[in-house]
């Protein structure tokens, strides 16, 4: 997440405006020709060589590339956020290349506009490989990874990745986001995937906050009454950080439901918490605008049957994805409740 520096304000953090591929302009063959060529800045785990793009009408992966020890790399590429159609689409290029011998393989790349080219070669003088590190042509596609690059995941993408993980299947998404600065720059950030990381590192401006009702009754009061968002201590008070101008925020109150909801004003602010002069700064919160209290608590099976996902409630705060958080925001709406 990106915030301006105000050198006018230096306790206040200003969210960078944040939009999509499709607002500019630019195509999934736009996204898909920027990785390509940038290949080795993206994925971090090692430097790829890519070795081919997909050609229109056919079904092939958007970018193929080749790590130092000739395994293959599956990239799908979406301008917006990922679903399970997108993973089931990946792993079938897996099905069709990962069986791919050292000659299909240089095919593809001289189809990539490498003719004449040997594939073994250029491989050896990309990575600068000393004759001790030379592979072999039975060396290529040994192994094969898979990666979703998209403008933000969804929970049943999430939930497949984590369960092929466990399979010994490589695959990963990579999230990207797209920014606008004050004088109409644009900014583009990638961030690999990782189930270690708090799922709404990579989630989509739509959250699920708890009101700390476990803890005390003082704190739900408090975010209701002050039309805020709000966290305490770390490392769960930085994961207001993450609530941008005009993302949908729901209220949840625990063996309840969501009790209330709102947008995010996009300015941080920090306050002792229960105002002790011992617990400096250790409330952070935003306030909400288009402020609303439920006059009905939202149940966690009817967030269930509104979006089709099992949530669990454990976490400070979790994203539930744009699409979700619509749905869950159009039904209270809809139904006045």
């Amino acid at each position: 997440m990106l915030f301006y520096l105000d050198d006018s304000n230096k306790k206040q953090l200003n969210s960078v405006k944040r939009i999509n591929l499709a607002s500019i302009n630019w195509r999934e063959k736009d996204l898909e020709d920027l990785i390509a060529h940038n290949i080795s800045k993206i994925v971090s785990e090692s430097s790829l060589m890519t070795i081919f793009q997909e050609r229109k009408g056919k079904e092939e992966p958007d970018i193929m590339a080749l790590d130092r020890s000739g395994s293959l790399y599956l990239f799908e590429l979406k301008r917006w956020k990922s679903d399970k159609e997108n993973l089931l689409q990946v792993l079938r290029y897996g099905q069709i290349f990962g069986q791919s011998d050292y000659n299909v393989l240089n095919d593809l790349y001289n189809k990539h506009g490498k003719k004449g080219k040997e594939l073994i070669d250029d491989h050896k003088e990309y990575f600068n490989l000393g004759k001790d590190e030379e592979i072999r042509k039975e060396d290529f596609n040994k192994k094969q990874h898979f990666l979703i690059i998209t403008d933000g995941t969804d929970t049943e993408t999430r939930q497949a990745i984590n369960y092929w993980k466990t399979t010994g299947l490589w695959i990963d998404a990579i999230i990207y986001r797209v920014y606008e600065t004050l004088n109409g720059g644009k900014l583009i950030e990638f961030n690999t995937y990782s189930p270690e990381e708090d799922v709404i590192e990579f989630e989509e401006g739509c959250y699920i906050l708890n009101t700390n009702t476990k803890n005390t009754q003082e704190d739900d009061k408090d975010m209701i009454q002050n039309k805020k968002a709000a966290a305490y201590y770390d490392p769960w008070k930085t994961k207001i950080n993450k609530i941008q101008k005009g993302d949908k925020v729901f209220l949840y109150r625990n063996a309840t439901g969501i009790v209330a909801m709102g947008k995010g004003s996009g300015i941080v602010k920090k306050k002792n918490y229960h105002n002790l002069h011992t617990e400096v700064n250790e409330e952070y919160y935003t306030e909400l605008e288009e402020f609303m209290i439920l006059k009905t608590p939202l149940k966690p099976d009817e967030i269930k049957q509104i979006t089709g996902v099992n949530y669990r409630f454990m976490s400070t705060m979790f994203g539930v994805g744009q699409e979700n958080g619509n749905k869950i925001w159009e039904y209270i709406i809809k139904n006045s409740i």
